[in-house]
């Protein structure tokens, strides 16, 4: 919310709801508030509004929501935050928490209030900000589980995460850790239960760390931090009409954070403005020794701070690539967030910027394609389109005929279908998680293996688009699964064997190649930075499939043989695709992004579910239109390290269309300043 002017006979008055950073401090100058009473009123706000928000049958002995579960329609209430940080709330190890080396939230704010009587001094940029965490990062203060209801010996790591210390350095107060989807997919964890979007509380917040962005959201918290290992950062901003910003994948930490990946985890900021996100990033941007990826940040970072370039809010003359690919209505459910694509390209230009579009149907990384991807992925080129490549042909030869001819390139061949497809990274999630729990050092669970065995888990029949529930996941990490049907009879079979080895050059070689088509055809265009919506599905509801990600496809089958007995196996081979969460380029690219509201949807479709024999939820024919207010929002996506560029780009924006308005089902209180 914008600070109001001071007129005559007017005197500015802080306001809790939507308050800004900016907002916050002046505050504090003027006396009309101190940190202590900020997080008050935020601590009544998450009384108020943070409750279980879908119905399910409790377990009795653990007290959890184990089992399927009913979205409520205008809940009222959101279940963002699975952990406060009060004394005797922040550990289930510790129920005494008396450890004065552990300050809580209160304590804090009245230790950063006495400094600031004293010395008329703000500690730094985020002096008495109220933060969540998304409980994927560790805190030493409170419990940090990945929102799994895991039995640890200690549910405290020995020390904060990267990021976490660098906002508690900067004077951040820690207010709560963010519900999440357990260890990192799902819109809901055993521990925490389910988080609900509070636009339409029947609908996701947006999967993993869909906590993060509704507590913000809905002024639980200022902002919050999540993760991004593919759609997870910008999908619940879009979900929540916030600005995010996942930052170049070098640099910010990852050091302390519970691990999905090895090659794309990164830390996502979730503010409701671009100068507070960049305010925040700014605390926690650069090298860090416990993230040895963090090196190539060296250097790398402005020498004003990242707020000042939102400062700067000017789109005139900027040069801005428009991704069509992206922006392509296949179906009704894709429309109406295309429409809102579109107003956005006119607001761009209308601000000043200029846009290099191919036009509705064109494709502005089609050349670039062509003269890059022989030589940069021949491998999935031509395991993804077999046709193309017929075994007659040297593919060699037809590889160098497409490089001196590129429109002899597979026309089939779009940007949507290299960074959707689904590249194989071989036990990068085992590796991953087990050093995580080498290092975390607790004395009951060492292992993958020992965190199935020691913990509880809610379950659920497989939903299309949703992920599998957490227990076989963690399993899945641990064993390849292959689901088969015995070749004589068709009697279905599942092979399970362990995952030994650890690849993840195929994640390497998609992450070379989308950073060198991106950098290409910003050098070719003159651009700035690219733009597309963040998503074209609006926010899913609980519990229900999701729209297909695979557009066009190939069913094979294949025969293989295991103890002397052959088994038939069925794939699918996908040839054109698109994610309904949130658009990979970013993530699989390691590039930086940063998602800006861009208004709210007229209509909507969905899924109606066709329920199998064992509950199963697969996509049927879509239902619709509803007339429901649902946020979108576009992205801006540029060159490694071009935070700068893109946060004055962002700001533009913001500042020409303010399309970012806060939930109605969660008003200010009573007595709420």
């Amino acid at each position: 919310m914008k600070a109001k002017k001071s007129v005559p006979g007017f005197a500015w008055r802080f306001r809790l709801h939507e308050a800004t950073i900016a907002d916050v401090h002046r505050a504090f100058k003027a006396k009309q508030l101190t940190a202590t009473q900020l997080v008050n009123f935020y601590l009544k706000r998450i009384e108020a509004y943070n409750g279980t928000c879908v119905k399910g049958d409790v377990d009795p002995a653990t007290g959890l929501q184990l089992g399927d579960i009913t979205p409520v329609e205008k809940a009222g209430q959101l279940n963002a935050l699975m952990t406060l940080n009060i004394r005797g709330k922040r550990s289930k190890t510790d129920p005494v928490d008396n450890d004065p080396k552990m300050p809580d939230a209160l304590e804090v704010a009245k230790v950063l209030d006495d400094e600031f009587a004293r010395t008329g001094k703000l500690k730094g940029a985020l002096h008495g900000i109220p933060v969540a965490i998304k409980d994927q990062f560790d805190t030493f203060d409170m419990r940090s589980t990945s929102g799994a209801a895991a039995n640890y010996a200690n549910d405290r790591p020995p020390r904060d995460a990267g990021v976490v210390a660098r906002l508690r350095k900067a004077g951040a107060i820690i207010l709560a850790k963010a519900n999440m989807g357990e260890y990192a997919s799902g819109d809901r964890s055993t521990f925490g239960g389910t988080t609900c979007n509070p636009y339409d509380t029947t609908r996701s917040a947006g999967r993993s760390s869909g906590g993060s962005g509704a507590s913000v959201a809905a002024n639980l918290v200022m902002c919050a931090i999540g993760e991004e290992t593919g759609p997870s950062g910008r999908n619940p901003a879009a979900n929540n009409s916030l600005v995010a910003i996942v930052a170049t994948h070098s640099l910010v930490s990852r050091a302390g954070l519970i691990p999905g990946s090895v090659t794309r985890d990164r830390p996502a900021v979730m503010c409701r403005t671009v100068r507070d996100a960049a305010i925040v990033l700014g605390a926690i941007a650069g090298y860090d020794p416990r993230d040895p990826i963090t090196a190539a940040s060296a250097g790398q970072l402005p020498r004003v701070p990242y707020q000042n370039f939102a400062a700067k809010a000017s789109l005139k003359g900027v040069r801005i690539g428009v991704v069509r690919e992206f922006m392509q209505p296949f179906t009704k459910a894709d429309e109406d967030s295309v429409r809102i694509g579109n107003q956005a390209l006119a607001d761009l230009s209308k601000a000043g910027a200029v846009l290099v579009d191919p036009g509705p149907s064109g494709q502005l990384f089609k050349d670039a394609i062509a003269e890059l991807l022989p030589s940069l992925d021949t491998s999935a080129l031509v395991a993804t389109f077999k046709e193309f490549f017929p075994s007659s042909v040297p593919v060699v030869d037809k590889l160098l005929d497409i490089s001196s001819h590129p429109s002899l390139l597979c026309p089939e061949v779009t940007l949507r279908i290299l960074v959707e497809a689904d590249v194989s990274a071989v036990g990068e999630t085992n590796y991953a998680l087990n050093r995580y729990l080498r290092e975390r050092g607790d004395k009951n669970i060492k292992s993958i293996q020992e965190l199935i065995d020691k913990s509880t888990f809610y379950d659920h029949a497989p939903i299309a688009g949703v992920s599998l529930a957490p227990k076989s996941r963690l399993e899945n990490n641990l064993t390849r699964t292959q689901r088969l049907k015995k070749k004589s009879d068709g009697t279905p079979f599942t092979h399970r064997t362990p995952i030994t080895n650890l690849d993840i050059s195929g994640m390497h070689a998609r992450r070379v190649m989308l950073q060198a088509l991106v950098l290409k055809v910003m050098a070719d265009h003159r651009l700035d930075a690219l733009v597309y919506p963040t998503k074209t599905i609006p926010a899913p509801i609980l519990g229900a499939p999701v729209e297909p990600t695979n557009l066009k496809s190939v069913s094979e089958t294949s025969t293989v043989t295991i103890d002397g007995v052959e088994y038939v196996r069925t794939s699918e081979r996908a040839l054109d695709a698109r994610h309904p969460l949130a658009w990979r380029l970013s993530p699989f690219a390691g590039l930086p992004a940063i998602v800006v509201p861009a208004g709210f949807t007229r209509e909507v479709y969905d899924r109606a579910p066709v329920v199998g024999p064992d509950g199963s939820k697969r996509p049927g024919d879509l239902v619709g239109p509803k007339p429901i207010a649902l946020p979108v929002s576009i992205d801006f996506l540029g060159r490694p390290f071009s935070e700068p560029t893109l946060l004055k780009i962002a700001a533009g924006y913001e500042k020409a269309n303010r399309h970012r308005r806060p939930p109605k089902g969660f008003p200010p209180l009573r007595g709420e300043p």
